[in-house]
C-alpha cells in the first residue's frame, strides 16, 4: 500500500523547506478552523500552550525537550510525518498540492519559528472537524468530549517525539530523507511515462495530412445513358371521390333526462362533532428526571456539585430573520443514552435548564430536524456550558442571508 505521508517528506528538500511548510500548513488550518459569524480570538500558541496545562496534559519539561529537539531537521522531518499521517492529513488534495508548492518554491528569508502546540492541536481538530474558536483556557473540556480528546491526541504527539529514542528518529529519519524521485500522490515518474512514439510538430511547420479519397474523384465512374423508345405511361385521372348525408355515422341519441331528486327534511339528520383541540407545543423543558440523573452520575466521580443552566436554541430562517415553527429540536450528552426534545415556538425558540458541573464544562449535542420543504435533513451543533452563565445561546440558520 503507498504510504502517502512518506513520499510527501521526501520530497521536501532541506530544513528551511520543512519549517516553511510547517507554518503554512499551521496557516491553512487555523483559518479553516478558526472562522465565524462572530468575533472569535486568534487560535495563537500561547492560547494553545494555556489549554494544554489547563487541562493538565502537557508539562513543563516535556514541553522544554521537545522544543529542544525541534531545532533539528531529522526532528522536524519526523514530527511531520507523525502529525500528516495520525491527523489523516496526507489524505487531503489541500495537503498535497501544498506540499507540492512549497517544496518547489524559492526561500527568500529565513521562516519563523514554528508554533507546534497550536499546530498539533488544529491538525487534530481538523480530524475530529471540531472549531478552535470553541477551544478556552479559561474553561478547559472534560477528558471524553470531542473537546478533550483533541487536545489529548496533540499531548500525546507531544510527547511520542520526545520518548523516542535517538535510534529509532535516525532510522526514521533516513526513511524520510530528501529524495529527487519523491513526487505528489497522482504524479507519475519517468519510468512510469507510457511510450507514446513521436509527437507531430507544432505549426507552422505543422502539415495537415491529405485525405486519399475525395467524393468527386471516385475510383468508378457512373454513366447515365439516355432512355430508348420506352415511353413513361400516361397519368390517368380517376373519379372524384364524393361523401353523402348516408355515408356519415348516425348521431348519438340525446340523454335522456331522469326526474330530479329530492330531499326532504326526515332524510337529514343532524352530526355532531368533536371540536378540534389545537395544543401549542411548549418549548421550554425543564431537565428530565432520567436525563439530569444520568448526568449526575455520570459525573458524579469529579466530586463536584451540579447547577442548572439554560440553553435557548434560536431557530431562524436567516440572522435577524423570521423564527421556524414547529421544528423538532433535541438535546443530548455523549455517554448519556436519555435526551431532552421538544419542539420551537412562533418565534422559532426552544429553551431547557440543563445541569452542569459547578467548577467545569460540559458538552451537549443539539439536533435540529429541519422539514421536509428544506431538504428534511438534521443539523448538529455542540457547545460546552458552564456554571459562571446562567444562559447560553445556540442560533441555527438555515442559511446566511436573506433572498
Amino acid at each position: 500500500m503507498q504510504n502517502v505521508a512518506l513520499e510527501l517528506i521526501q520530497s521536501v528538500p532541506d530544513n528551511d523547506h520543512l519549517n516553511l511548510l510547517a507554518g503554512r500548513l499551521h496557516s491553512w488550518l487555523v483559518a479553516d478552523l478558526n472562522r465565524s459569524d462572530e468575533t472569535v480570538p486568534d487560535f495563537t500558541e500561547s492560547r494553545a500552550r494555556a489549554l494544554l496545562r489547563a487541562s493538565d496534559l502537557l508539562d513543563d519539561p516535556t514541553r522544554h525537550s521537545f522544543e529542544r529537539f525541534m531545532t533539528q531537521e531529522t526532528a522536524v522531518r519526523v514530527a511531520l510525518y507523525d502529525l500528516l499521517e495520525e491527523s489523516e492529513l496526507a489524505d487531503s488534495d489541500e495537503i498535497a498540492a501544498l506540499v507540492s508548492t512549497t517544496a518547489a518554491s524559492g526561500i527568500e528569508e529565513s521562516p519563523g519559528e514554528v508554533t507546534w502546540q497550536s499546530l498539533s492541536i488544529a491538525a487534530f481538530a481538523w480530524k475530529s472537524g471540531y472549531p478552535l474558536y470553541q477551544l478556552d483556557p479559561a474553561s478547559p473540556p472534560e477528558a471524553y468530549s470531542p473537546a478533550g480528546q483533541v487536545l489529548k491526541r496533540a499531548a500525546s504527539f507531544i510527547r511520542q517525539q520526545v520518548q523516542r529514542s535517538a535510534t529509532e528518529r535516525d532510522k526514521l529519519g533516513r526513511k524520510l530523507a530528501f529524495e529527487e524521485s519523491a513526487g505528489v500522490r497522482g504524479t507519475p515518474s519517468l519510468d512510469e511515462l507510457a511510450n507514446q512514439g513521436q509527437s507531430a510538430p507544432l505549426p507552422p511547420h505543422y502539415r495537415p495530412p491529405i485525405p486519399v479519397n475525395y467524393p468527386e474523384m471516385a475510383s468508378g465512374t457512373i454513366e447515365v445513358e439516355a432512355g430508348g423508345d420506352e415511353e413513361m405511361a400516361a397519368f390517368v385521372r380517376g373519379e372524384p371521390i364524393t361523401i353523402t348525408a348516408d355515408d356519415l355515422a348516425p348521431a348519438e341519441p340525446a340523454a335522456a333526462r331522469r326526474a330530479p331528486i329530492q330531499i326532504t327534511a326526515d332524510q337529514t339528520q343532524p352530526q355532531t362533532s368533536a371540536p378540534t383541540r389545537v395544543v401549542t407545543p411548549n418549548a421550554t423543558v425543564a431537565p428530565g428526571s432520567s436525563f439530569a440523573e444520568s448526568v449526575r452520575k455520570k459525573f458524579a466521580r469529579s466530586r463536584e456539585s451540579m447547577k442548572i443552566t439554560k440553553l435557548r436554541v434560536k431557530v431562524q430562517e436567516h440572522p435577524d430573520g423570521p423564527g421556524l415553527y414547529g421544528l423538532q429540536v433535541r438535546v443530548t450528552c455523549q455517554g448519556i443514552k436519555s435526551h431532552v426534545a421538544g419542539t420551537t415556538t412562533t418565534e422559532g425558540m426552544f429553551v431547557c435548564e440543563l445541569p452542569v458541573p459547578e467548577h467545569s464544562g460540559l458538552t451537549y449535542d443539539v439536533d435540529v430536524t429541519w422539514p421536509r420543504d428544506l431538504d428534511g435533513e438534521i443539523e448538529r451543533k455542540s457547545i460546552t456550558l458552564n456554571a459562571d452563565r446562567t444562559e447560553f445561546i445556540l442560533p441555527f440558520y438555515r442559511r446566511l442571508k436573506s433572498v
